[in-house]
């Protein structure tokens, strides 16, 4: 069975772009909305098209841009704000001017944009910008207030050098600061299977030391289970990440260790409570079997013989009645047969395997091809982001559950 990327949750996120200097970063914002598997749609004002043109949103959206000449006085668009606010699952606007944020707050519908907002009954986002006199000018302050009354999340302004010159607050949040807000206004509409429930995830390579500065590890980037915790959240799971990468802060907790034994232990105490485990990281297999204290020096020891021991089997040691696992097998080749044996070996309800001598799907790539290994069969994910890779593990792990 063959799991198809076209099959992924369609995450509506309409984009307003208004016309400001800051209009630099919504273009970086689309871009990363896409590349996360979200569908953007963006609506451009007019003031927006004085500095940026439709076709540069369209093409890293990779899809069409509304705007007030084409669509709302096309013929036929006449309801288009209606349309586009029924498509949409969250709303962000991004430059948002004092004139746009104005007319938000008073109900002013004289573009597509503002008519929109009103037809738009989810969550919505802003990330004002202006000169700081502008931003902080009673009339715009009433205006944030009056939107963040009515549940709008009005994200800060930062403050520093402005386009004009002057210095102070006013300056647009960063495309990942809004990335956050749009990845918790979707963990907030969930109500899914994983919805509420708590889920561990590991990732990355672990450590075992050799000595204060040497130490034996792997290549693991961490990439796919950072992939799976934040699909997981978007899918309203209560997150814990247990991870040998400390990465960007995420909206989930998060948990930073470095040897297999410390990841064992942080996986038992956080799995205790925890309704699935998925251990993505590539956790050694072996470590050495003393530690020397200090940095050892080739002068004293021309030759250096370690002996290993096997360390801590996490996945055996978390078995439980209620918990669903998700065990790894990275192969080097085609051997599914090695996971089909890992699976049965550690009784795990599914075993994700992957081949990491295929091209361009090695350690540390974006991309991945994985067969899911379930009870009643095998899932084909062909060669797609590790974003979509987690969607797929995640729709068998709501199958499990579903099931129990």
């Amino acid at each position: 069975m063959t799991a198809l990327d076209a099959h992924p949750p369609q995450r509506h996120v309409l984009v307003g772009v208004c016309g400001g200097i800051a209009i630099y970063k919504a273009v970086e914002l689309v871009r990363l909305l896409a590349k996360e598997g979200f569908a953007p749609t963006v609506v451009l004002t007019a003031a927006g098209k004085r500095f940026i043109m439709p076709l540069t949103f369209a093409a890293v959206a990779r899809a069409g841009v509304l705007d007030d000449e084409s669509s709302w006085q096309a013929s036929g668009g006449w309801f288009e704000h209606i349309e586009a606010a029924r498509r949409a699952d969250v709303m962000v606007v991004a430059p948002a001017t004092a004139n746009t944020l104005a007319k938000l707050a008073t109900g002013l519908a004289d573009n597509l944009l503002s008519a929109i907002y009103l037809a738009f009954r989810g969550p919505v986002i802003v990330a004002p910008t202006a000169n700081w006199a502008m931003y902080e000018h009673a009339a715009t302050q009433r205006n944030l207030e009056i939107l963040a009354g009515r549940g709008v999340e009005v994200l800060p302004t930062g403050t520093g050098d402005l386009a004009c010159g002057e210095e102070g607050a006013g300056r647009m949040a960063s495309p990942e600061t809004i990335m956050a807000a749009v990845r918790r206004a979707f963990a907030g509409l969930a109500a899914g299977t994983l919805a509420g429930r708590k889920i561990v995830v590991t990732a990355g390579g672990t450590r075992e030391a050799i000595d204060a500065v040497r130490y034996i590890g792997n290549r693991s980037s961490g990439k796919m289970g950072r992939a799976v915790a934040d699909e997981a959240y978007l899918r309203g799971a209560d997150v814990v990440l247990v991870t040998t990468r400390a990465g960007d802060e995420t909206a989930y907790r998060s948990v930073v260790v470095e040897s297999a034994a410390q990841m064992a232990a942080a996986v038992e105490r956080e799995s205790a409570d925890a309704g699935v485990l998925v251990m993505a990281a590539a956790v050694a297999d072996y470590r050495p079997a003393a530690v020397s204290e200090g940095k050892l020096s080739r002068a004293d020891a021309p030759e250096l013989n370690l002996r290993l021991v096997p360390t801590v089997d996490i996945l055996a040691q978390t078995r439980r009645a209620g918990l669903v696992r998700v065990g790894f097998a990275a192969e080097a080749g085609p051997r599914i047969d090695r996971a089909r044996a890992k699976k049965a070996a550690k009784g795990v309800e599914l075993l994700v395997f992957n081949d990491i001598l295929a091209a361009g799907i090695g350690i540390g790539s974006d991309e991945n091809e994985i067969t899911i290994l379930t009870a009643a069969r095998e899932v084909h994910v062909p060669r797609t982001s590790k974003a979509s890779c987690a969607r797929a593990i995640l729709d068998e792990v709501e199958t499990v559950l579903t099931a129990q």
